[in-house]
């Protein structure tokens, strides 16, 4: 093997030949386990004795230095898709993405259309025949357009997750530092198939996001964006998504939880008392009926508020978010998503089950490199890397969301 020895004579003192399958195991390893556990293991499986050990700094430099590569690439090659077709955000919209908007001119109704509409009504007539009239569906032309099973969807949820930032310095008796180390998390959604994203910032996922829906061709489908209500994913939305029809909907979870906390502390009684309270408010929104939700809220007996200003939250809150509170009984009742559990489990394979433990710190560099080559893994990517540097940066033939 006259290559092979080539490459060895020419190794410094303590340098190693990587080959591809235990560079893939010593990731597999690090994006699992902590950088000392994964060395020991590595040692205990290749008979390393003292003077010849791997070293847990050795791990997290080769982890830092391949994450780093692999964002850089991604970066690269997503600004060349943008470039490639034009695309800058806030740009007006062209004649072609007109004629997708929902103030195109109204082609022919087909017959796919009309049934899908007529499955949404005979739903709609069925939820409201087992509720009282506050809690009905009672006009359907105010919801976002529904999107039909006969047509490409794409669902995409997006969140930031936070772990603890690194101090740069470390001196006795200096403050702790309680600045996070944010990445930000994408997975996308088309018929049975998923793709996880990453960045280190919500900018640069964005762009990326942006990027693999042209190189898919999936920018023509009906998108439709899950989020738990954050401000900054939905500015960045309007931002990138300007020039084309989408759906955004405050994920129901999330919505849920924010009524029963903040109805505990703008109300006094009882816990049942409490939780009544948010049963009927629950039930209105679940139709999407805000206006009937903010109405009880205000109606409620002076006697039984315990803090206008919370209560005055509540109803602001969900004023707010009025646009992006969906029919999600109707949704639910299709079959149709209403929740962006997705992300959150994606941030957990991609950070949290690594990197949100006790004693754990982070600089921007090690944090984010690791949760990249978390989701080169996860999308089935690492070995085509590894061999080529370079990434399919496309939907994957299987669907992987049971990961």
């Amino acid at each position: 093997m006259p290559a092979f020895e080539g490459v060895v004579s020419k190794l410094k003192p303590k340098q190693r030949v990587w080959s591809l399958s235990f560079s893939q195991l010593c990731l597999d390893f690090c994006t699992e386990l902590s950088y000392r556990r994964s060395a020991g293991l590595i040692n205990a499986v290749l008979h390393r004795h003292a003077g010849d050990l791997m070293k847990s700094r050795t791990l997290a430099d080769f982890a830092e230095r391949i994450g780093g590569k692999m964002q850089g690439y991604l970066e690269a090659k997503s600004e060349a898709a943008l470039k490639e077709h034009n695309f800058e955000p806030g740009a007006p919209r062209t004649e072609e993405d007109s004629m997708n908007s929902d103030d195109a001119p109204e082609l022919e109704i087909t017959a796919d259309q009309k049934a899908w509409e007529d499955e949404i009504a005979k739903k709609a007539e069925e939820i409201n025949a087992q509720r009282e009239p506050r809690e009905q569906i009672n006009d359907l032309g105010r919801f976002p357009r529904i999107e039909s099973p006969n047509e490409g969807r794409c669902y995409i949820s997006i969140d930031d997750i936070g772990v603890k930032h690194q101090k740069e310095t470390r001196k006795d008796g200096g403050s702790k530092s309680t600045k996070n180390v944010e990445n930000t998390v994408v997975h996308v959604q088309s018929g049975g198939n998923s793709y996880y994203l990453t960045a280190a910032d919500m900018e640069s996922a964005f762009r990326m996001l942006v990027a693999f829906l042209l190189s898919n061709g999936l920018l023509g489908c009906s998108l439709v964006f899950l989020a738990d209500g954050a401000r900054n994913i939905k500015n960045h939305i309007e931002k990138y998504f300007t020039s084309r029809p989408y759906t955004l909907i405050l994920d129901w979870y999330h919505l849920r939880k924010k009524c029963k906390e903040l109805i505990s502390s703008s109300l006094k009684g009882t816990k049942e008392q409490k939780k009544g309270d948010t049963q009927n408010l629950l039930r209105m929104l679940w139709v999407g009926n805000v206006k009937e939700a903010t109405s009880y809220l205000n109606g409620l007996d002076g006697s039984r508020i315990k803090s206008a200003h919370w209560l005055g939250e509540l109803t602001g809150y969900l004023e707010r978010k009025e646009p992006q509170i969906a029919c999600y009984a109707l949704r639910h009742g299709l079959g149709l998503r209403i929740s962006s559990n997705r992300v959150e489990k994606t941030n957990d394979l991609l950070v949290a089950q690594r990197q949100k433990h006790n004693g754990m710190s982070w600089s921007y560099e090690g944090s984010s490199s690791l949760a990249c080559i978390k989701m080169v893994i996860l999308n089935n990517e690492i070995e085509h890397w590894l061999r080529t540097h370079t990434l399919p940066f496309s939907m994957p033939a299987q669907d992987q969301e049971a990961a």
